[in-house]
């Protein structure tokens, strides 16, 4: 098993920011294992490929993400940390 992971931080809410990142995991055909519930700060989703990871931590100037993706293949496990980490940067949350 192969892990990726990436961080960067957002100008936004931890609740947008984990919003964004359901959105983005269901509009590339993941299932939801953990969503956005408003109990904690983590999102999880996955296929047979791949499994990611993202946790949101709040920060004094926004939020801190942590994307991360495991798979048998490390090409896919950077590809899926990659284009679910874009789509969670690019999305216009609060």
């Amino acid at each position: 098993m192969f892990v990726q992971y990436g961080t960067f931080v957002k100008p936004a809410s931890p609740g947008g920011c984990l919003a964004a990142a359901q959105q983005a995991m269901s509009s590339q055909g993941l299932i939801i294992v953990k969503g956005a519930d408003g109990v904690d700060f983590v999102v999880i989703g996955g296929n047979d490929a791949a499994t990611v990871t993202v946790v949101c931590v709040p920060q004094p100037r926004g939020t801190w993400v942590v994307v991360s993706a495991s798979s048998p293949d490390p090409n896919i496990a950077a590809q899926a940390r990659d284009l679910i980490r874009g789509m969670i940067e690019q999305a216009p949350v609060a």
